[in-house]
């Protein structure tokens, strides 16, 4: 790799990592790249589309979305977790579901589901609100509050049945929950007879927000020893996958930082 591709690179992993609008003087600083020529790579990243220029500041562009849509997610996250969804949905004999935070929704990305798990409405690929799920609120806990807050607007919210909560301070108050306690829940909030326990996942290094769950009949979920035994399972489950993508971050900072040593080295 060049080192100017190298260099418009890590002012791309840059934005990503900072969000919002950054400006010229602390994108400088930060990076450690003096100011002419961070404009330099920005405004060739402009002309491409993958960068924006705000007002004073910079963000990333709209042209990473169509990249992003071509990222093998499967092959990254879903390929890792499959096998803890699968052990999830074994031991609770329930639905098991993998999530990730898109936009101002939650998107199923994977399910495993037990010979007598209850059929959800729901399948990989579906939007879902974030705010009457229990992935949704355990994504929530991986949020700063401002940007929860931001996500959820000024309500109220979409009433999906008597039990959904359409004030966005309670739907907060439930992500806080969520943070201190672990795990989201949600009780009936989406779907009708149907309760979900939800524990968070990251990808270091990146900004994936995810989140593990496991679902099944309320009247079953309402028995305590049931569902003691179904969130020892969840966090079994979601501490093993945590550990692998833990894992698959780490060789993908092993093999960036070989990269970029080995762009000091000698000319092939």
């Amino acid at each position: 790799m060049s080192e100017s591709a190298g260099k418009a690179l890590d002012l791309l992993f840059y934005l990503a990592r900072t969000g919002g609008e950054i400006s010229l003087a602390r994108l400088s600083r930060d990076t450690g790249m003096n100011k002419a020529t961070a404009l330099r790579y920005l405004s060739v990243l402009e002309s491409r589309g993958v960068a924006e220029r705000r007002g004073t500041g910079w963000s990333l562009g709209l042209a990473l979305f169509e990249l992003g849509a071509r990222v093998p997610v499967r092959s990254i996250v879903v390929e890792r977790v499959r096998p803890f969804l699968e052990q999830l949905a074994r031991e609770t004999g329930e639905t098991a579901n993998l999530a990730c935070l898109a936009g101002g929704s939650a998107v199923y990305l994977d399910r495993a589901e037990a010979d007598r798990s209850l059929r959800m409405r729901s399948m990989p690929g579906d939007r879902l609100p974030l705010y009457c799920t229990g992935v949704g609120k355990a994504i929530l806990s991986l949020l700063p509050p401002e940007r929860a807050r931001a996500i959820l607007g000024a309500g109220p919210l979409p009433k999906i049945n008597e039990k959904t909560l359409t004030d966005p301070e309670d739907v907060l108050k439930e992500a806080a929950k969520a943070r201190d306690t672990g795990y989201g829940l949600d009780r009936e909030e989406y779907e009708t007879g149907l309760t979900c326990m939800a524990k968070p996942l990251r990808l270091p290094g990146s900004d994936f927000a995810g989140a593990i769950s496991v679902s099944g009949p309320t009247a079953r979920m309402r028995d305590p020893a049931t569902r003691e035994r179904f969130l020892e399972a969840l966090s079994r489950a979601s501490a093993e996958a945590q550990k692998a993508l833990d894992l698959a971050a780490e060789g993908a900072a092993a093999k960036a930082a070989a990269a970029k040593a080995a762009e000091g080295g000698p000319a092939e």
